[in-house]
């Protein structure tokens, strides 16, 4: 079946009895809602879906991401980021450690990272120590620390350091710990009685899942790891910084990621091939032996075609339930679950985990943790993208229905008896409000991602007939059907490929980390707080005390306003994202992975000149990496399957450990640890433009981008692309620098303001602005607060088909940006949050108007431009900048006005 042909995914027919279209698409449910927090009813995602979970649920602390039932069945432990949480199971009462009020202390030094197991005396837990590359021993009676045992040191004569403590599992018969060590890549032994290593045993790159057969005879390792990331060649701390980089090396996959290459005159190491053994790999260990059997390559494998799709992510294998004969793997990445058959060392069959046929050929489910029934005849799969545990049939490999939880599902167990299924979220209900008059702060504070509780769910063992009722709950949690017709004058089309738009050119434009009320709560047609506006206009009352005389009239985004009245913007539009990890997954039609997930939720320490390779993982901040590809990627690789042009400045430039000062201007970052970017962009990013990088003002990048777009698409023989991607960060903030013209924390977004009104002003005055759309919006809310939701942020749209002063209530999130790029560009949709996002038709008329959009400048009291360009030794043309672009001449005008009336006939 062909995924990529629209009409043969989404119903698309023509009625006998009517001359329109007649077409079916898939919506959120939630598409004319805000999100809502109900804690005894519907929760409404910043997706738009719907979270109800079933059975009884307790709030525990964000981000868990590891789960242990006791052996006596009591108590669950579940494991955060340097914070676990014991739960009683009958009576679901909780004890948070460390506790808000400091009573219980931590014995998590520097985080935590996925590993927890009880001992037989069900009150003996081991704790991965994360960072710190230690195992906690603790009494979660007595509620005391025990124990450390450290994984560094001397086994077999080679010297391990840096050790980073991942997953672990205790060994009965051997009275052992096993523990993953994703810092060194390899497989640690410790015999608990002496609490000293006793064996190492090397496995595949950043290692994530572990699991022993019932016979205690084998262990079993998922690594999710592509790489082992290289420095330049000769680089030392002392020569580092100046042997540097201004931008990715290589794309990935290409010969010169392979074999190695010359860059800036600089010896650029290969990575090697993606399909290497030890890259997302199974790994099975004969315990008695201390060595590797046999390395798997689980799932899909990159360079294959899977319905006429070449696949370009590893599969990411993560978790593993083991039995008798089989081990089941699951694949986030594909959407389905490796069988292994430990006795032949073979792969016997996948397991297609399916939820509904009209969504069943798109990715997204994210198939995380996995357990098994005693009987070995059924599987409970935690699925992170969908919101549910898919229950699967072994004997007949098919999903047999599905049980609604909170958002992202990471683990799920079964009770001693297998009465009952405990399921934890990392986002529970999602995060709701986090300022405004009602609010009020809980004891874990109102950032983001601490206000945004993770969940405990315990939940009745079903009946086949209340199985069947949880998956109808869970389907229509996510999409809705309906009908509609087009009649072909709306220049969003409702489907790709139905239709050409007028639009023919998108700039899509992101900006960093503010929320809607912080900007906008002062527009009176939207639902705003006024009060929380600290970046808007003439809003003295949100400034400190010190500052309300000395600025009456301040106007802090004038040209954000303006805009938006002029445009269109939407009050009800969320990020998907709680930071800026998951933001630029998300923007890019990449949904962030089990591995992002928690990767991006534990703390950790760079040592790129370690002996420990896992130590230079690039981590993911701004770039999608390796590991977080999907399986046939996210919107750069649809538009290069389609051939449809794009050009990117600024996006996909920051991987973690970049250098981001203000002469790093090329790219916004230099690098020293050697990251792939996605083949399909590499060929296609700016290296004159600066991306995230907050010591660089983004007056200096409007100027870098009027340069290049002038001399590429006005100038140049070039046509614009049909897609530019544009990052304006500065609204994010820094510390303040006056010596730059940044006096007050506001400076930054003043700047920022500055940015988009000159970029409008300089599209708006091209000869592509009469067939353009331009959208603006941000990466991620963290930096804010908002009376709505905290995730809950900025969206305009621009153009000559945007309505003009028009509010738009319609639910939208980066997969409706997406749906509406796509259907815009005829490009497949790639996932399945793009094909249930709600359809922005409302923000479009079929009328054009082709006034352009004229700068409002700044308040240099609060911001000076002139003196940001000092360091540079450039100054701002303010006359050249309000005139614009250089205009068409009267022959290229007259060309134009033939070619669109040809078109409209």
């Amino acid at each position: 079946m062909n995924r990529l042909i629209p009409f043969l995914l989404i119903s698309v027919f023509i009625s006998c009895n009517s001359r329109q279209n007649s077409i079916s698409i898939l919506q959120v449910p939630g598409k004319d809602q805000y999100s809502v927090i109900d804690e005894n009813g519907i929760s409404i995602l910043a997706s738009g879906r719907y979270v109800t979970p079933v059975g009884d649920k307790l709030r525990i602390t964000h981000d868990p991401f590891g789960m242990a039932v006791s052996p006596d069945g009591s108590k669950a432990v579940t494991l955060h980021n340097g914070v676990f949480t014991v739960i009683d199971v009958a009576s679901l009462e909780s004890v948070r450690i460390p506790s808000y009020d400091g009573s219980i202390p931590s014995p998590l030094a520097k985080g935590s990272f996925l590993g927890v197991e009880f001992a037989q005396d069900s009150k003996t837990v081991y704790l991965s120590g994360g960072d710190t590359g230690a195992v906690i021993q603790y009494d979660v009676e007595n509620l005391a620390k025990v124990d450390s045992i450290s994984l560094n040191g001397i086994v077999d004569g080679e010297d391990y350091q840096d050790s980073f403590t991942s997953d672990l599992r205790i060994n009965e018969a051997e009275n052992e710990l096993l523990v993953l060590d994703r810092g060194n890549f390899r497989l640690v032994r410790i015999d608990l009685e002496t609490k000293k290593i006793k064996g190492s045993v090397n496995v595949g790159r950043q290692p994530f899942g572990l699991a022993i057969s019932p016979d205690k005879k084998q262990a079993f390792v998922a690594n999710v790891g592509v790489y082992s990331y290289p420095l330049i060649e000769g680089a030392t701390p002392a020569n580092y910084d100046s042997l540097m980089i201004s931008h990715h090396p290589y794309g990935d996959n290409t010969k010169e990621s392979i074999e190695g290459t010359v860059v800036e005159g600089r010896k650029i190491p290969g990575v090697g091939s993606p399909l290497h053994p030890d890259a997302m790999s199974v790994f099975t260990i004969d315990l008695d032996m201390n060595k590797v059997i046999k390395k798997f390559k689980t799932g899909h494998q990159i360079g294959q075609t899977v319905e006429d799709a070449e696949v370009v992510g590893g599969a990411s294998p993560n978790s593993i339930a083991v039995g008798k004969q089989f081990a089941y793997i699951t694949n986030a990445t594909n959407d389905n679950i490796t069988i292994i058959d430990h006795l032949s060392q073979e792969i016997v069959g996948h397991i297609p985990i399916k939820v509904d046929p009209r969504i069943d050929k798109y990715r997204g489910l994210l198939p995380f943790g996995i357990t098994m029934d005693k009987a070995e005849k059924t599987l409970y799969v935690a699925l992170l993208g969908f919101n549910a545990v898919a229950v699967i049939d072994i004997p007949s490999q098919t999903t047999k229905g599905l049980i609604p939880s909170g958002w992202g599902p990471t683990r799920v167990e079964l009770s001693k008896d297998e009465k009952n299924i405990y399921i934890i979220t990392c986002r529970g209900l999602g995060a709701g409000p986090n300022g405004g008059k009602d609010f009020v702060e809980p004891p874990q504070g109102d950032y983001i991602g601490d206000i945004q509780l993770g969940s405990f769910q315990r939940v009745a063992m079903p009946t086949d007939e209340r199985l069947a009722e949880y998956t109808k709950m869970s389907i229509d949690n996510t999409f809705r059907e309906s009908t509609m017709t087009d009649d072909g004058t709306n220049p969003l089309p409702p489907l790709p490929k139905l239709r050409q738009s007028p639009i023919k050119h998108v700039v899509y434009i992101t900006k960093e980390n503010r929320t809607y009320d912080e900007v906008f709560g002062q527009l009176k047609n939207g639902r705003g707080d006024s009060t929380l506006a600290r970046y808007g206009v003439n809003n003295t009352y949100t400034l400190p005390d010190s500052l309300q005389a000395q600025f009456p009239q301040l106007r802090i985004s004038p040209n954000h306003h303006k805009a938006a009245k002029q445009f269109a913007y939407s009050d009800n539009y969320y990020c998907d994202s709680d930071a800026s990890v998951h933001g630029h997954h998300w923007l890019v039609g990449v949904i962030p992975n089990e591995w992002v997930e928690a990767n991006a939720s534990v703390s950790k320490t760079a040592k790129i000149f370690s002996d420990a390779p896992g130590r230079r993982h690039p981590g993911t901040i701004g770039s999608v990496d390796p590991e977080d590809y999907a399986e046939i990627g996210g919107l750069w690789e649809a538009l290069d399957r389609e051939k449809v042009s794009f050009y990117n400045f600024g996006q996909a430039n920051e991987t973690a450990h970049v250098r981001e000062e203000w002469y790093d201007t090329n790219t916004g970052a230099a690098h020293g640890v050697m990251v792939p970017m996605q083949k399909a962009l590499f060929t296609r990013t700016s290296h004159d433009y600066a991306g995230y990088n907050m010591n660089i003002p983004d007056q200096y990048r409007m100027d870098q981008f009027e340069r290049e777009f002038t001399e590429k698409w006005i100038e140049g023989e070039e046509e614009m692309p049909q897609l530019v991607t544009m990052m304006l960060p500065n609204d994010h903030g820094a510390r303040i620098r006056p010596e730059d013209g940044y006096p007050y924390p506001q400076s930054f977004m003043v700047d920022n303001d500055l940015a988009v009104g000159r970029v409008l002003h300089f599209l708006s005055r091209t000869k592509y602005w009469k067939n353009m759309l331009v959208i603006i919006t941000e990466d991620d809310p963290q930096g804010g607060v908002d009376h709505v939701d905290a995730h809950r942020s900025i969206l305009m749209m621009a153009g000559p088909y945007v309505k003009k002063g028009y509010v738009s209530h319609t639910h939208a999130n980066f997969g409706a940006l997406l749906k509406t790029m796509y259907n815009i560009l005829n490009v497949p949709y790639v996932n399945q949050f793009d094909v249930t996002a709600s359809l922005l038709q409302d923000f479009f008329t079929s009328e054009p108007d082709f006034t352009p959009y004229t700068l409002e400048r700044h308040d240099e009291r609060m911001y000076n431009a002139e003196l940001s360009m000092k360091k540079y030794n450039k100054t701002i043309d303010w006359r050249k900048i309000e005139q614009g672009p250089p205009m068409d001449d009267e022959d290229d005008a007259r060309v134009n006005h033939y070619e669109n009336k040809a078109d409209a006939e």
